[in-house]
C-alpha cells in the first residue's frame, strides 16, 4: 500500500451554481489541447483538503476564449460541505462528507484503491483496471476476426479447438505491413505506439524472429502480432483525423497474461499503462474487437484521466470501447451487430450487442451495473456515424472531441450533450439534427424539443419584453448552464452556473437549460 499524494499546483478561487463558495478552489493536474479547443481539468480542494473524485473543468477556442465549464459537485454536496473538515481526503458517500484516507495498490494487472474513513471503516474498495529506425515487416492476422468478413458463423468446423484448427483458421487471415523498430540488428514488437513484453504469466519469449510473424495462429506469435498490427493501425486512423497527442506513448502489451483467465484489461496504474489479454477460451488477443474496445479505454483515459467514476459514467466507456471496435470493422467495410463476434463463442460468454433493441428507453432503465445497458449508447452513436448525410470521419472526431469533456458521474443524457457540444466545435451545429435522432426518442437519451408550453412551476422559463428574451429559474437554489442553438443546430450563447440571465439571441434559436442534477429543459424563442 502507498499513500496517494497530490501535487502542489496553482490554487484558484471558483464559484459554483451561483454561490462564493469560501475555501474552495482548484488545482489544475491535466491540460490537454485537441484539433479544436483547449482544456484545463482541475481537482477541488476545500480548507487545503482534497475532494475525492470530483473535477472541474474549462473548454476555450485555440485563440483563448472561454467556451464552456463544467464542474462534477452539485448544489447538494457543495451544501454539505463540513465546516471544519479534517482530511486528509473528504469523500462524498451515502449522501454525506466523511475524512477518510486512501491507499492504492498496484501489482501486476491489479490496480485498487480503498478508501477509509479515519476511524478505520472500509468504505469502498475499487477496482480502476478498465475491462482490452523503423522498418515495414509482413505479418498474418486475422483482420478483425476469421468470422465476419468471410459471412461465416461459430461452429461446424470454424471453431477454436484451444487454438489447434489452424489448418482450417489460417486460410481465413491475411497477410499485411506494419513499422516496426530494429535495433543493432534486431527487430522487435514495437514501434510509437505499442510495446510487446511479458509481465504476466503465462510466461512466452517475445518474438524477435520476422520470419515467425506469418506463422499459423496456432503459434503463441500469432497474438503477438496480432496486437502490433490492431493497435497500429487504430492508432493510424487516430492520426489520419488530427488527434496527433491523444495517445501520445508507446503503451505495453502483454497478449498472453492473466494466468489464462477469459478476460481483458487495461490498467493506467503503470507508466506507460498496460493492456492484459488473456486466454480462456478464444485467446483474447486473437479478436480485433476485444484490441480496440481495450484500447479505447486508453483513449478515454487520455482525453479525461481519472474521470471513470460512476455507473453510468463507466458504463460509457464500455459502450465506447464497443463504438470503437465496431467502426473498426465497419471503416473497413465490415458490419456486425454485436462486437467480439470471435471471442464471444464459448461457454465463458456470447458477446456484446451494439444494436438497439427497439424496446429500451433511457427514461426507465435502471443501471444496475456497468454492462448493462451499453447496447443503448454504443448503438446511439453508431447510428449517428451510419446517418444520412453524416461523415462518418466526422462522427468519429466529435465523439472522440467530447471525450475531453467527460466528468465523474456523468450521466449518458449528459454525454450526449457533450456530442452536441463538440459538433457544434467542429461542424459549427451541421451534425445537430442527426445527433438528435440517433439519441432521441424512442431511446430518449436526449429528450426532443417541447413542442408544448411549459407550464409546471418547478421548471424555467423564458419572459419575453422589450425584444429581448430572460432565462427565469422556478425554484429557489437552483441554477443552470444555458446553452442557445440556432435553428440549425450552431451554439450562438453559453452560460454557466446562472439563474436568471438576459439572452443576446433575438432570432428564432433553441434554448437547452442543464441544472446540477444533468436535467434538461428545452425552450424555444421564436
Amino acid at each position: 500500500m502507498k499513500k496517494i499524494i497530490s501535487s502542489a499546483l496553482l490554487l484558484l478561487s471558483i464559484s459554483l451554481f451561483g454561490q462564493n463558495i469560501s475555501g474552495l478552489e482548484t488545482r489544475s493536474f491535466f491540460n490537454t489541447t485537441s484539433p479544436f479547443a483547449k482544456y484545463v481539468r482541475s481537482t477541488y480542494v476545500y480548507k487545503t483538503i482534497p475532494l475525492l473524485d470530483h473535477q472541474h473543468l474549462v473548454i476555450s477556442s485555440l485563440d483563448g476564449s472561454r467556451l464552456r465549464t463544467k464542474g462534477s459537485l452539485s448544489s447538494y454536496q457543495l451544501e454539505a460541505l463540513p465546516e471544519n473538515p479534517e482530511g486528509p481526503y473528504l469523500y462524498f458517500f451515502s449522501d454525506q462528507w466523511f475524512n477518510v484516507n486512501v491507499d492504492t495498490l498496484i501489482a501486476g494487472s491489479i490496480h485498487n484503491v480503498a478508501i477509509t474513513s479515519i476511524s478505520g471503516v472500509l468504505l469502498e474498495e475499487r477496482d480502476l483496471t478498465s475491462h482490452a529506425t523503423d522498418t515495414t515487416i509482413t505479418v498474418r492476422v486475422f483482420n478483425p476476426d476469421p468470422l465476419t468478413p468471410n459471412n461465416l458463423s461459430y461452429g461446424s468446423i470454424y471453431t477454436d479447438l484451444n487454438d489447434g484448427n489452424g489448418s482450417v483458421l489460417d486460410s481465413l487471415s491475411i497477410l499485411d505491413d506494419i513499422s516496426v523498430e530494429v535495433l543493432n540488428d534486431t527487430v522487435y514488437l514495437r514501434n510509437d505506439y505499442i510495446e510487446v513484453i511479458d509481465f504476466d504469466p503465462p510466461y512466452y519469449p517475445i518474438s524477435r524472429d520476422p520470419g515467425t510473424w506469418k506463422a499459423s495462429r496456432a503459434d503463441t506469435e500469432f497474438e503477438q502480432v496480432m496486437v502490433v498490427y490492431h493497435v497500429t493501425k487504430q492508432n493510424e486512423y487516430l492520426h489520419s483525423l488530427g488527434y496527433l497527442n491523444l495517445l501520445n506513448y508507446a503503451i505495453h502489451v502483454d497478449p498472453h497474461a492473466l494466468n489464462g483467465q477469459d478476460n481483458s484489461l487495461f490498467n493506467y496504474g503503470f507508466n506507460p499503462p498496460r493492456l492484459f489479454f488473456g486466454e480462456g477460451g478464444v485467446d483474447d488477443a486473437e479478436d480485433a474487437d476485444v484490441i480496440i474496445h481495450e484500447l479505447g479505454h486508453a483513449i478515454s483515459h487520455a482525453a479525461a484521466p481519472n474521470s471513470n467514476s460512476g455507473t453510468q459514467r463507466s458504463s460509457f466507456d464500455e459502450a465506447l470501447g464497443d463504438y470503437l471496435a465496431e467502426r473498426y470493422g465497419r471503416i473497413r467495410g465490415i458490419y456486425s451487430s454485436r462486437v467480439f463476434d470471435w471471442d464471444g463463442n464459448n461457454t465463458f460468454w456470447d458477446g456484446r450487442s451494439v444494436s438497439y433493441d427497439g424496446i429500451k428507453n433511457y427514461n426507465t432503465v435502471v443501471f444496475a451495473g456497468i454492462y448493462q445497458h451499453t447496447d443503448l449508447m454504443s448503438s446511439a452513436m453508431l447510428e449517428f456515424s451510419d446517418a444520412n448525410g453524416v461523415v462518418d470521419s466526422i462522427a468519429d472526431k466529435v465523439v472522440l472531441e467530447a471525450l475531453y469533456q467527460l466528468m465523474p458521474f456523468e450521466t449518458f443524457r449528459s454525454i450526449a450533450n457533450g456530442f452536441i457540444s463538440a459538433d457544434s466545435l467542429i461542424t459549427g451545429g451541421q451534425n445537430y439534427g442527426a445527433i438528435v435522432a440517433a439519441f432521441g426518442p424512442p431511446k430518449n437519451i436526449l429528450q426532443p424539443s417541447d413542442t408544448q408550453e411549459h407550464i409546471q412551476t418547478d421548471l424555467p422559463n423564458l419572459t419575453y419584453n422589450n425584444g429581448r428574451y430572460t432565462f427565469r429559474s422556478s425554484t429557489l437554489g437552483a441554477y443552470y448552464e444555458i446553452v442557445v442553438y440556432s435553428m440549425s443546430g450552431q451554439i450562438l450563447e453559453i452560460y454557466s452556473n446562472v439563474a436568471d440571465q438576459k439572452l443576446s439571441t433575438t432570432v428564432p434559436a433553441i434554448l437547452r437549460a442543464t441544472d446540477s442534477d444533468g436535467k434538461i429543459t428545452v425552450l424555444k424563442m421564436l
